[in-house]
């Protein structure tokens, strides 16, 4: 479902739910009774109709693009920063919107680091090559009154090279406490889940094959080390998982989308599903 489709129809949905109730109100029942009705009718109740209205809103999703564009050192850049918009409760969304605009600086300031790094390594490049770039774009692979959900696929350049490199990364967030969620704190304590997704994201990337290209280059799969999944997000029926492009799969693949479903996880997660 398209971001911003879901809120139209619970709205719809509640106006339903008041017309239906307007229909179960017996006939007459707002009009006086008349006088051969006053006397044999029993005392009104004391408790009046009140319609159904449309349930709060769940939150919004846009993208705000930002160029980027540098001299010391040089590069430019495009980013799609993810946007919260929530009807009745701005605040959280300013906290959500804060955290993501900060995890978006601090890409940057990698990046830049690193073209400094490979200016001063690389004095014989010619003038004509493109300057370093750097993309960010996301998708929303969760969204609902308790929780945030993003994948987003880092892109860096740096100037000499034959193709940018291809980076996923994750943020979830807890709402309506606007905190962001760690993989860690999905999981019980001593249960042991990174050896469990370490074998699931194996057999998963083993049957990795978009548009029924072979992609898996084997033998290994991601470690059971907490770096091995910090590109990770929340979907609706299972946890979202991402590798870099190249690490474990063909790089024309691109990076290796997968998703373990929850009910494979049971036995390790905090709670199930994962922040109800």
């Amino acid at each position: 479902m398209p971001v911003g489709t879901r809120p139209a129809h619970l709205a719809a949905t509640g106006l339903v739910l008041a017309a239906l109730s307007l229909l179960s109100v017996p006939a007459g029942a707002g009009s006086a009774p008349s006088r051969s009705q006053a006397g044999s009718a029993p005392p009104a109740s004391s408790q009046a109709w009140v319609p159904a209205l449309p349930p709060l809103p769940v939150p919004l999703v846009g993208p705000r693009p930002e160029v980027l564009s540098s001299t010391r050192p040089p590069y430019t850049g495009k980013l799609e920063i993810p946007e919260v918009v929530w009807p009745g409760h701005e605040a959280v969304a300013a906290r959500v919107d804060a955290a993501i605009d900060a995890w978006m600086a601090h890409r940057v300031r990698l990046f830049a680091v690193e073209v400094r790094h490979d200016l001063a390594h690389s004095h014989n490049l010619p003038p004509s090559l493109p300057p370093s770039t750097l993309a960010i774009t996301f998708r929303v692979t969760d969204l609902t009154p308790q929780v945030a959900s993003f994948l987003l696929e880092v892109e860096p350049y740096f100037r000499g090279e034959n193709a940018p490199a291809e980076l996923p990364a994750g943020l979830t967030f807890q709402l309506p406490g606007a905190r962001r969620v760690t993989l860690a704190s999905l999981f019980r304590p001593g249960s042991g889940y990174l050896s469990l997704l370490s074998r699931l994201s194996l057999h998963a990337l083993q049957r990795f094959s978009p548009a029924k290209a072979r992609c898996y280059v084997g033998p290994g799969g991601p470690p059971a080390t907490a770096s091995s999944f910090e590109a990770w997000a929340l979907s609706p029926v299972g946890l979202v998982l991402s590798f870099p492009a190249g690490q474990y799969t063909a790089a024309y693949c691109g990076p290796p989308t997968i998703t373990i479903p929850f009910s494979a996880l049971r036995t390790v997660l905090r709670a199930f599903p994962p922040l109800p």
